[in-house]
């Protein structure tokens, strides 16, 4: 499938599963983080979920519980997006997307980030991933040399997406 009908399918597909398929599959999700290698770095960021994507506030308590740096993507008045730190007393507001955003926004570098969770509606074996259509992550990214994990269900990793293209960015691993 090419891009455009991955994208229909598979929000048509995430959309329909039930609350108890989305707390089963990013629990399993949550298990393979686990037990990986990636528990021992120091700063991360992870998405908070919406339209039934892959839940992280699991992910994301956990860490904070072992004192790691968390942090949010947002998207600026420039139109990118940037990395706004978060803990447990966050306050959040719903913005125009229905996404979760921080009131009280900390930025950080995005250099000084160690793991990067990113969502996406389908991901092929080759690290190839088909996202909302808008850019932010390939463009935020690109510049980017820290470990990139597909935080997604099963059945978003597929074989292959037919029509990559030179500004995709690859995602480095799979949970």
């Amino acid at each position: 499938m090419n891009k455009k009908e991955l994208r229909k399918y598979m929000m048509n597909y995430r959309i329909k599963l039930s609350p108890l398929q989305v707390k089963q599959y990013s629990a399993e999700v949550f298990e393979n983080f686990l037990n990986s290698d990636l528990t021992d770095y120091d700063n991360y960021m992870a998405y908070l979920p919406i339209r039934n994507e892959t839940d992280t506030h699991d992910l994301i308590n956990y860490l904070l519980e072992k004192g790691k740096k968390v942090s949010v993507p947002f998207i600026n008045e420039n139109n990118r997006l940037v990395p706004v730190m978060i803990d447990n007393n966050t306050v959040y507001e719903i913005d125009p997307f229905g996404i979760q955003i921080p009131i009280n926004k900390t930025y950080i570098s995005p250099l000084s980030l160690n793991v990067i969770f990113v969502p996406g509606l389908a991901f092929d074996k080759k690290g190839n991933r088909v996202g909302y259509g808008k850019g932010y992550y390939d463009a935020f990214l690109r510049e980017l040399d820290c470990i990139t994990c597909a935080w997604c269900y099963n059945f978003q990793i597929i074989d292959d997406i037919e029509d990559t293209s030179f500004f995709d960015v690859k995602i480095k691993r799979f949970l």
